[in-house]
C-alpha cells in the first residue's frame, strides 16, 4: 500500500476514533489526506475537500486568529473558530518529527474537544507524523522523477516523442509556464490538482519556473481554474504556449515563457494568458531588446548622426513622412514648413546617409524605431 493511500486509512481510523471528520494538513494547508463525512460540516470544509487547500480567505482569518503561530511554537491542541466566516470550531494539532514542524490535524468537533478527544489527537500526531515523512519521501522521488521526464520532453525531437508516448501523454499539448512568488507552495498545491484533474500530465519545476505539460485542448482551462482558486494565486502568473505535438515541446515552452515575462511586467491585467493576448507587447519587448543590442546599424540612428553634425532635421522630416503615409503635403504641414523642404530633407537622407524611406524594409525598420523611442 502506499504512504498515500495509508495516510488515508489513518485519517478514516482517527475520524472514527474522535467521531468527526478529519483533515491532515501539510505546513502549507495543502490537504494531504481526510477521512470521515465533511458533507454537513461547514462551506470552509467543502470547499477545503474540493480544491484539496484551505480557502484563501480562511487561512488569513486564521494567521490573523494566531493560529498558525500557535501551531508553530506549541504541541498543545489549539481550538480555531471563525464565526465570521460561519466556519464551525476545529480542534487543530501541529504534527512534528524531530522538532520539525510536518503538518498539521484538523478535527471538525463543532465545540470545544472532549478528553478524550485531544488524548486522542496527542496520541495520534506521532503516527502521522511517521506517515507524513514516508509520504515526503515518496513525493521527493516523485517530484524527481517528474523533473527528469520534464527534461525529457523539452528537449523535444525523438528524445520527446518517444517520452510522450512511453507516458501516455495526449498528441498534442501545450506547456504552461508559472511564475512569481509563493511558487513553493503553489507548485505543490497544482501538482495535486493534476494528480485528479488531469493524470496525463506532467508537472515539474525547471530553475525559476513552474512548468506543466498538459493537453491542448483543455490546458489553459485547468490552470486558469486553479489559479482562480488556489491561495497565493494573486502573486504568479501563467503563460500558455502553442498547441504542438511532443516534437516541438521546446517550442511551446519557449513562448511560454515569454508570456509570463510579459506579464510580471503588468501592474495589472490577466495572470493567465495565450500568446494572441499579448502578442503585441511581446513583439515590441522583442524589438526593444534588438534595438538595444543593435542599435547603432538602425537606419535612424544615422540619421540622427547626420542631424547632430549638420541640424539638417532629417528625423523629424521622416517622421512627419512616414507618420503621413508617404504624403508630402501632410508632412509639411504637421511640421509647419513647405513641402519641397521635407522632398529636400528626404533627398539628403538619401544621398548623405543612404536611408530610402520608401524603401519597403527601411520604412518598417524607421517606423518599429521610432514608435519604440516614443513608447520608453
Amino acid at each position: 500500500m502506499s504512504g498515500d493511500a495509508d495516510l488515508f486509512g489513518l485519517a478514516n481510523d482517527l475520524a472514527g476514533l474522535i467521531g468527526c471528520p478529519i483533515t491532515i494538513e501539510d505546513p502549507d494547508t495543502v490537504v494531504v489526506a481526510y477521512g470521515g463525512n465533511h458533507a454537513g460540516v461547514d462551506r470552509t470544509r467543502v470547499e477545503t475537500i474540493l480544491n484539496r487547500q484551505v480557502p484563501p480567505d480562511v487561512r488569513r482569518a486564521l494567521d490573523r486568529a494566531g493560529v498558525f503561530d500557535r501551531l508553530r511554537t506549541s504541541d498543545d491542541v489549539v481550538v480555531a473558530e471563525l464565526s465570521e466566516l460561519q466556519m464551525s470550531p476545529r480542534a487543530v494539532i501541529a504534527v512534528r518529527d524531530e522538532g520539525e514542524l510536518l503538518g498539521s490535524i484538523w478535527a471538525a468537533t463543532g465545540g470545544a474537544p472532549s478528553a478524550a478527544q485531544e488524548a486522542a489527537l496527542r496520541a495520534a500526531g506521532p503516527v502521522v507524523a511517521r506517515h507524513l515523512r514516508a509520504v515526503r519521501r515518496a513525493a521527493d522521488d516523485a517530484g524527481r522523477a517528474r523533473t527528469e521526464q520534464l527534461a525529457r520532453l523539452l528537449t523535444g525531437g525523438e528524445v520527446a516523442v518517444r517520452e510522450a508516448a512511453e507516458s501516455g501523454l495526449p498528441d498534442r499539448l501545450v506547456a504552461v509556464a508559472v511564475r512569481g512568488r509563493s511558487l513553493e507552495r503553489v507548485a505543490g498545491a497544482l501538482a495535486l490538482h493534476l494528480d485528479a484533474v488531469a493524470p496525463r500530465s506532467v508537472c515539474a519545476m525547471r530553475d525559476d519556473t513552474l512548468f506543466a505539460l498538459l493537453a491542448a485542448s483543455s490546458g489553459r482551462r485547468i490552470v486558469a481554474d486553479f489559479l482562480e482558486r488556489v491561495s497565493g494565486r494573486a502573486e504568479v502568473v501563467a503563460g500558455i504556449g502553442e498547441s504542438v505535438p511532443a516534437l516541438e515541446l521546446p517550442r511551446s515552452a519557449a513562448t511560454a515563457e515569454s508570456i509570463v515575462e510579459v506579464l510580471l511586467g503588468r501592474d495589472t491585467g490577466p495572470r493567465v494568458a495565450e500568446l494572441r493576448e499579448v502578442f503585441a507587447d511581446m513583439l515590441v519587448d522583442r524589438v526593444r531588446g534588438f534595438l538595444t543590442a543593435h542599435a547603432e546599424a538602425s537606419p535612424l540612428v544615422a540619421l540622427e548622426r547626420y542631424d547632430v553634425e549638420h541640424h539638417a532635421g532629417l528625423v523629424d522630416a521622416v517622421d512627419a513622412y512616414l507618420t503621413s503615409a508617404g504624403n508630402v503635403a501632410r508632412a509639411a504641414e504637421a511640421l509647419r514648413v513647405h513641402p519641397n523642404t521635407i522632398r529636400n530633407r528626404l533627398r539628403r537622407a538619401r544621398e548623405a546617409c543612404g536611408v530610402d524611406p520608401d524603401a519597403p524594409a527601411t520604412r518598417l525598420a524607421l517606423t518599429v524605431h521610432l514608435a519604440a523611442r516614443r513608447s520608453d
